[in-house]
C-alpha cells in the first residue's frame, strides 16, 4: 500500500505540475530558476610527486592549484571553468607517457602541463605528439625542439640560453679562455654540446673540455691542468655533488678562477652558507629564484612578487623556479582558452601565436618554428659573496 500510495502522490505531483505550467502558474512565478550547468574544461598535469624530484614536482603541483584557483575565481563568466587533474609520474618515463595518454582518452584534457623531469618530457613530448594534444613541458631537454614538435611546448629554459647569458658574462669581464667539465649523462652532453657550439660566436676558446663519471669526485688533475694550459674560467655542467666537490678542489689548490655552474641549482645553494668553496660562484637562475633580489615595486617584477607572496601565504614556503614554469604553462593554456568551443586544435594554436606573452619567468615568443621563445634575459646571473647571492656584475674586478 505505501508502495502504492507513494507511487500515486509522484502521479499527482507529476500531473498537478504539468497543469500549473500550462496555466503559466509553475515555478518560475515562485521564484525557482533552473541554472545551465557551469561549463567546464579539463586540464591535465603529469608531474613527479613522490619520486627522485618530488620536492620539485610539488612545488609545480602548488603553483597550478594557486593558477586553478586564481582563474576561476577571476574569470569571465563566459569562459568555461577550469578543472585541473594531476596525475604522478614517480619520476618515470613511462609513467609519464601512460598519464598523458589517460589524460586525452579518459578525462578529455584539453592541454597538458609538464613533466619537469628530462626523460619524462621526452616521453610525455612523444605520446602528447601522437594523441594529437597540447602539452608544455616543464623541462626543455634539446630533442623537444630538434626536430620540432607541433604539439609541444616548453616554458623552461633550454641549455643554450643559460649558457649564452654565461658566455656574455664571461667576456664582459675580458676572459677568452675556458676550460669546460660536464658530467657523462644526458644532461652534461647537452651542456657540452651548448658549450662548444657557442664558444666561437662568443669568441672565446676552449683549452679543455672534460666529461666525467658519476663516480669521479676528484677535480683536483683537471684543475691543474686546465690552470697550466691557461684557462681563466672554468665551465661546469652538471648537477649533485659534483658542483661542491669541484668547488673544493679549486678551495685547495687556491685558485682565483671564476667557475659557472649550469642552471640546475638549488635556492638553498651556498645562500647563507660560511663555507669558503662557494664564494664566488657563478650561475644563471629562472627570474622566480631571484625575485627577493629585487624592488617590490618595479613594474618587471611586481607580478613574480605578488605570485611569490600569495605561494608563501597557501603552502607556508616560497616557490622554485619550476613552481614559475608550472604558472606560465597554465596562464598560457588558461588564455587560449578564451572564446567559444576551446579544442587542442585551437588551444595549440593560440599557444602559437601568443607572442609575446609575458610570464613570471621571462617573455615568451612563440612561434611556428619556435616552441619555447625564451631569451637570455629572462635569467638572472647570480653570484656568490660573503654567502649570499647576490647579482653578478658585468665587468672584471
Amino acid at each position: 500500500m505505501k508502495c502504492k500510495k507513494n507511487g500515486y502522490w509522484i502521479r499527482w505531483t507529476t500531473t498537478l505540475a504539468a497543469s500549473l505550467l500550462l496555466a503559466g502558474l509553475a515555478f518560475p512565478r515562485f521564484g525557482y530558476v533552473q541554472e545551465k550547468p557551469e561549463k567546464r574544461v579539463v586540464v591535465g598535469a603529469v608531474l613527479d610527486l613522490t619520486g627522485p624530484g618530488a620536492a620539485r614536482g610539488r612545488h609545480a603541483r602548488d603553483a597550478l592549484l594557486l593558477e586553478e584557483t586564481r582563474f576561476n575565481e577571476n574569470k569571465d563568466s563566459s569562459v568555461a571553468r577550469v578543472h585541473l587533474v594531476t596525475i604522478d609520474s614517480e619520476g618515470k618515463a613511462l609513467v609519464a607517457a601512460k598519464a598523458v595518454e589517460r589524460l586525452a582518452d579518459e578525462f578529455g584534457a584539453v592541454a597538458v602541463v609538464g613533466p619537469g623531469g628530462r626523460g619524462e618530457a621526452l616521453a610525455a613530448a612523444q605520446k602528447a605528439e601522437e594523441k594529437r594534444i597540447p602539452l608544455v613541458a616543464l623541462s626543455a631537454p634539446e630533442e623537444i625542439f630538434e626536430p620540432l614538435k607541433r604539439w609541444v611546448f616548453s616554458t623552461a629554459h633550454r641549455a643554450t640560453t643559460a649558457v649564452s647569458l654565461s658566455y656574455f658574462h664571461v667576456r664582459s669581464r675580458g676572459f677568452n679562455k675556458i676550460a669546460i667539465l660536464s658530467s657523462d649523462d644526458a644532461m652534461g652532453r647537452e651542456g657540452r654540446e651548448a658549450l662548444s657550439a657557442l664558444a666561437p660566436e662568443a669568441g672565446l676558446s676552449i683549452f679543455l673540455n672534460h666529461k666525467f663519471s658519476d663516480k669521479e669526485h676528484n677535480f683536483l688533475p683537471f684543475l691543474k691542468k686546465a690552470n697550466l694550459r691557461g684557462a681563466q674560467v672554468f665551465l661546469h655542467w652538471s648537477n649533485g655533488a659534483s658542483r661542491l666537490a669541484l668547488a673544493r678542489a679549486r678551495q685547495a689548490l687556491d685558485l682565483r678562477i671564476p667557475v659557472y655552474l649550469s642552471t640546475m641549482v638549488s635556492r638553498r645553494y651556498g645562500n647563507g652558507s660560511s663555507s669558503r668553496s662557494t664564494e664566488g660562484l657563478i650561475f644563471p637562475v629562472p627570474r622566480l629564484f631571484a625575485v627577493h633580489l629585487f624592488s617590490k615595486t618595479a613594474t618587471d617584477w611586481r607580478e613574480a612578487h605578488e605570485f611569490r607572496a600569495s605561494f608563501l601565504s597557501r603552502f607556508g614556503q616560497t616557490p622554485d623556479g619550476l613552481a614559475g614554469y608550472a604558472a606560465d604553462a597554465f596562464r598560457l593554456i588558461a588564455e587560449s582558452l578564451k572564446g567559444a568551443n576551446a579544442s587542442r586544435g585551437k588551444v595549440r594554436r593560440k599557444i602559437e601565436v601568443s607572442s609575446p606573452f609575458v610570464g613570471l619567468t621571462g617573455t615568451y615568443r612563440f612561434s611556428e618554428t619556435d616552441h619555447n621563445g625564451l631569451k637570455p634575459n629572462s635569467l638572472v646571473l647570480i653570484q656568490i659573496k660573503k654567502g649570499k647571492w647576490t647579482l653578478a656584475r658585468t665587468k672584471n674586478r
